[in-house]
């Protein structure tokens, strides 16, 4: 059934969203299709926010049984959503990225963590990237987002210079997805530093905002569909980061 279930996703779901279907739905088996059984199952998750992709997964299942006529019920209809903790996640600050380039064991290493500070890319992004992706004169790499859209991903002119030596020899980073989470763990293991492909994703947005970028701006250049996702991890900045972004504008408007 839940074969069907994901054969009946429309076309052109990605591969990504059917793995993520697999990744909350496989676990659902044995469980009772039930409002008690849904509960058991969603109590049992550890991964706190993660609740709520586990819910809207089960929920889809739930909605396509009921409607094709598999269910005489829809026990999810009987199931509250799992709340969001709407705490800060970690964000990556430029003090802890220089910590963790010293210990990045390999040149290519340091260039995925630069890329990733400079652009906020996801991890698939990340390890699908081609020579041939690149725009060196623009600062700027085409990347395969969220829905199979492709996008362009910014990089500065520092972190540009360590690409264009590691793709000189190079077609790829010659690592999978699974092969940078890895990395990523390793680097936070050995520095105590939280440090995963998020953690990047979140300190690329909240360190343009500090530098002066509008929330639109950086919504645009890191791809993000909605905005709320950047408000939200915009909220940890200080009013001395504002002031110091105040000061920066009207210095130049002096200037000027």
């Amino acid at each position: 059934m839940l074969d069907k279930f994901l054969e009946s996703r429309p076309s052109g779901t990605s591969p990504k969203t059917i793995q993520d279907y697999h990744y909350c739905l496989d676990k659902l088996i044995g469980y009772e299709l039930s409002p008690e059984g849904i509960n058991y199952y969603l109590n049992g998750l550890t991964c706190h926010n993660g609740k709520v992709n586990h819910y809207s997964a089960v929920r889809s299942l739930c909605n396509w049984l009921y409607q094709n006529g598999y269910i005489p019920d829809n026990p999810i209809k009987r199931v509250s959503a799992p709340r969001r903790q709407r705490k800060l996640l970690p964000a990556t600050t430029e003090e802890q990225l220089r910590t963790l380039l010293n210990h990045c064991v390999c040149d290519r290493d340091r260039c995925l963590i630069k890329l990733l500070f400079d652009s906020g890319i996801r991890v698939s992004e990340l390890a699908s990237i081609k020579v041939s992706d690149f725009n060196w004169e623009e600062g700027t790499v085409v990347i395969l987002g969220k829905g199979n859209r492709e996008r362009r991903a910014v990089f500065t002119n520092e972190t540009g210079v360590m690409l264009k030596q590691w793709f000189s020899q190079h077609s790829s980073f010659e690592i999978s997805k699974a092969g940078i989470q890895t990395m990523l763990k390793r680097l936070g293991k050995a520095t105590g530093i939280p440090c995963s492909a998020h953690s990047f994703r979140r300190g690329f947005c909240v360190h343009q905002v500090k530098r002066g970028l509008s929330t639109r701006v950086v919504q645009t250049l890191g791809g993000w569909l909605s905005i709320a996702m950047v408000e939200r991890y915009s909220k940890s900045l200080t009013f001395d980061d504002a002031l110091g972004v105040y000061r920066m504008v009207n210095s130049y408007a002096t200037r000027g």
